[in-house]
C-alpha cells in the first residue's frame, strides 16, 4: 500500500484512554474501501464525537488500520455495507475474528463487542441481516448517526435506549411468522429510513488519499443525492429522495480544501450533472486551478458547463448509461430519453476532448425482447461512427466499453414484485452480446459475474432465513442451495418469483416513506411501456414529500 495522506480537515482518530472504541469495518479489500466515500464519511463524523475513537478495518488485513487491534478489542464493530452480498463476507470476517456471527449466540455468551450495521445495502432490507447485527441503522448519516452514537456512550453500550430512535432496529426485538416460503407476519415496532435534512449544508469529501484507491489520489466530493428521473430499477434513486444538492458554499469550501492536496477532484452523485449550480461550480474550479471529472454524465443534463468543465480538466473517458437498447425499452423503465440524445451528448463530450465512452446497459429487464438486445449492438455501432471521427482528427484510437449487468430486483422500487429472468436466460444474452459485439472493433465488453447478481437479488429481497442460510454457508462452507433448501427455500424460486401485489414482504418491518400504491403503479406502467414524470418541487406524488 502506498503511502496514505490524511485530509487534516476531516476528524482522525485521537485515541483517549476512557473512549468508546469503534471499528468501521469495510468487507472488502482495503484498496475498495479506501475508494468508498462512504467510509471516509462516517469515519470522520464517529470521530467528531467527544469521548469516541474510530479506527478502519478491511477483510485483507487480519488487524485494524490505525491502531493494529483484533476487532473483539473494539467496544463496537460498525460495518458499511455496500452490496448485497456483503452478507456472507460479514458473517466469515466475524468468525475469522474470533466473533460468533450468530447474534443469539454471543447474546447467550456475553462478552463480546456490540454488531452495528449500516449502509445503502442493507438499510431497504434490513432482514437478511438480523441473525447477524445487534444493531441495525437506517438511513444517512448526517444529523442522526451522531446522536445514536452519543447515546451509546452516554448507556454504556445498553441497546434499550436506543429504541428512542425511529430509524434504529433492534434486531432482537424482531418476530418473523412464515407460511412455506412467504412471509405472514412480522411482530415488531416498524422503523423509517432517516433522510438528512442537513446535508445541503454538509461537508462530504474524501478523508484519505492513496496512490493505490481506485482513484488514484483524486479528491472526492459528493454534490447531490437522489435522482429526479426516478428509474424504476433503481434502488439509489428512491432511497436518495428527495433530490437534494449541496450548497455552492459549501462546494466552494471542499474545492479550497482539495486544492491544497492536489489540483484533480472527482464529483459524485446519483444524478451529478443535474447539479443546479454548474456555471458557479465551472468558476469556482478556475478559481482554484482545480480539474473535476464527473463520476457519470446524464444525456438529460443541459448546461453546457459541464462540457466545459470535461474539456478543462481534460477528462478522457466519460460514462452514461442508455440502460435500454430501444427507446421504448427505456421508456418503460422510466429513462426518458431518446437515442438521439444520447449520441449527441456523446459527440460533445468527444469534441470537447473526451477519447473514451463508458456505457451501461440492462438485460433482462420486464419486457424486453430480442429487438432490445439488438438495440444494444446498433447503439454501440452508432457510438464507435460518432467516435470514429475523432479519433481519426486526432491520430488516436479510443475504446468504447460496454457494461452490461442483469437487472436486480430492489426493495422499495417499483421492481420490487418483479421476477428475474433464471440464470440460463441471463447468459444466453450474455453470450448473444458477446458474440454481437465482437465483430465491432475498438469496443470492450464486460459483464457482471452472473453467479453474484444471483446472490444479490436473493439477499435484496430475502427474509431471516436467508441471513441464517447465508451465515451456515459462509462458516461452515455448506453450499448455500442446500442450506436454503432445509429452511424451505428453493434458491431459483428466490430470485425468479413475481411477487404477489399485496404479499407481505420481508422489508415491511421499516417503512421508507414512499407510498406502496404508487410503487405499484409505476410497475404496471412499465409493462404499458408508459412514463412518468420526473420529479418537481411539491408534487408529493410518490408520497415522501408529504
Amino acid at each position: 500500500m502506498s503511502e496514505i495522506i490524511l485530509i487534516n480537515e476531516c476528524n482522525h482518530l485521537q485515541l483517549n484512554p476512557d473512549d468508546l472504541t469503534i471499528c468501521l469495518v469495510y468487507p472488502g479489500e482495503t484498496r475498495v474501501g479506501l475508494s468508498s466515500l462512504a467510509v471516509h464519511r462516517i469515519y470522520s463524523l464517529i470521530n467528531s464525537i467527544e469521548g469516541v475513537s474510530c479506527d478502519l478495518f478491511f477483510i485483507d488485513s487480519d488487524s485494524s488500520f490505525f491502531l493494529g487491534r483484533e476487532l473483539k478489542e473494539f467496544d463496537v464493530v460498525a460495518f458499511s455495507i455496500t452490496y448485497e452480498d456483503h452478507l456472507f463476507t460479514v458473517a466469515s470476517t466475524l468468525h475469522r475474528e474470533g466473533i460468533p456471527p450468530v447474534r443469539e449466540e454471543r447474546e447467550k455468551e456475553g462478552n463480546y463487542p456490540l454488531i452495528f450495521g449500516g449502509g445503502i445495502g442493507l438499510f431497504y432490507n434490513p432482514a437478511p441481516f438480523i441473525p447477524i447485527f445487534d444493531v441495525i441503522y437506517l438511513g444517512e448519516a448526517e444529523g442522526r448517526l451522531e446522536e445514536v452514537i452519543k447515546e451509546i456512550v452516554i448507556s454504556g453500550g445498553e441497546l434499550e435506549t436506543l429504541d428512542k430512535f425511529d430509524n434504529v432496529v433492534i434486531s432482537k426485538k424482531y418476530q418473523f411468522f412464515y407460511n412455506g416460503e412467504l412471509v405472514e407476519k412480522i411482530d415488531g415496532e416498524r422503523k423509517r429510513i432517516f433522510r438528512s435534512p442537513i446535508f445541503p449544508k454538509t461537508f462530504s469529501h474524501s478523508c484519505f488519499l492513496s496512490g493505490d484507491t481506485a482513484f488514484k489520489d483524486m479528491f472526492l466530493i459528493e454534490l447531490n443525492r437522489g435522482c429526479i428521473e426516478k428509474c424504476r430499477f433503481c434502488v439509489a434513486t428512491y432511497m436518495g429522495l428527495p433530490f437534494r444538492e449541496k450548497e455552492i458554499e459549501i462546494v466552494e469550501r471542499e474545492i479550497e480544501i482539495a486544492s491544497k492536496y492536489g489540483n484533480k477532484v472527482g464529483l459524485i452523485g446519483a444524478g451529478v450533472t443535474d447539479y443546479s449550480k454548474m456555471e458557479e461550480l465551472y468558476r469556482i474550479l478556475k478559481k482554484y486551478n482545480v480539474k473535476a471529472s464527473f463520476s457519470s454524465l446524464k444525456a438529460s443534463s443541459h448546461s453546457p458547463y459541464i462540457f466545459k468543465i470535461i474539456e478543462e480538466s481534460e477528462q478522457k473517458t466519460v460514462t452514461i448509461a442508455p440502460e435500454a437498447g430501444s427507446e421504448s425499452l427505456r421508456y418503460a423503465i422510466n429513462k426518458k430519453v431518446p437515442d438521439e440524445k444520447y449520441f449527441s451528448f456523446a459527440e460533445k463530450a468527444l469534441q470537447h476532448g473526451a477519447e473514451n465512452l463508458k456505457l451501461y446497459f440492462l438485460i433482462g429487464l420486464p419486457g424486453e425482447s430480442e429487438e432490445d438486445l439488438k438495440g444494444i449492438v446498433d447503439m454501440t455501432k452508432v457510438f464507435r461512427e460518432i467516435a470514429l471521427k475523432y479519433w481519426k482528427e486526432r491520430g488516436k484510437t479510443g475504446e468504447i466499453h460496454l457494461s452490461v449487468n442483469p437487472v436486480i430486483a430492489k426493495p422499495f422500487t417499483p421492481f420490487q414484485w418483479y421476477g428475474m429472468n433464471p440464470k440460463s436466460e441471463i447468459e444466453k444474452r450474455i453470450k448473444f452480446l458477446k458474440k454481437a459485439l465482437s465483430k465491432i472493433p475498438n469496443v470492450k465488453f464486460t459483464h457482471e459475474n452472473v453467479k453474484r447478481a444471483i446472490l444479490q437479488a436473493i439477499v435484496s429481497r430475502g427474509d431471516t432465513r436467508v441471513g441464517e442460510a447465508a451465515i451456515e454457508s459462509a462458516i461452515h462452507r455448506v453450499n448455500f442451495r442446500k442450506a436454503l433448501k432445509e429452511r424451505g427455500l428453493r434458491f431459483d424460486n428466490l430470485y425468479t418469483r413475481e411477487r404477489e401485489k399485496d404479499e407481505v414482504f420481508p422489508w415491511d418491518m421499516i417503512e421508507s416513506g414512499i407510498r406502496r400504491d404508487y410503487l405499484w403503479r409505476e410497475y404496471q406502467n412499465t409493462f404499458e411501456r408508459k412514463s412518468t414524470p420526473t420529479c418537481f418541487p411539491g408534487c408529493n406524488v410518490c408520497g415522501l414529500c408529504d
